[in-house]
């Protein structure tokens, strides 16, 4: 199936759509449920003002993006690193610094 040029409302249920390309379309306030986006390359995307909740992001690589006013609420960060640095250890080392009047 192939959409050029097109300016549609899609409605997309119960389908299979794996290996598809998506490039340069607009999805600004699109909803997304259950889906599986496992192996999937985004690039150049624009989520500013994004919610995303309830999502697996075990093992993903995110590379040289704005993460600028991202907040993190309720999340497992067990092996996250930021730029090689393990989240655990600097949540621990925010914690003892707390403790100790962030001397």
């Amino acid at each position: 199936m192939e959409l050029h040029n097109a300016r549609d409302v899609l409605d997309v249920r119960n389908a299979v759509v794996a290996n598809s390309v998506f490039d340069d379309v607009n999805l600004s306030n699109t909803r997304f449920n259950n889906v599986n986006l496992s192996a999937s390359h985004v690039e150049a995307a624009n989520l500013s003002n994004s919610k995303v909740e309830n999502v697996n992001l075990s093992n993903v690589l995110f590379s040289n993006v704005n993460m600028s006013n991202v907040k993190i609420v309720n999340a497992q960060t067990a092996g996250m690193m930021i730029n090689g640095i393990s989240v655990q250890d600097l949540m621990q080392a925010y914690e003892a610094a707390s403790r100790s009047g962030g001397e």
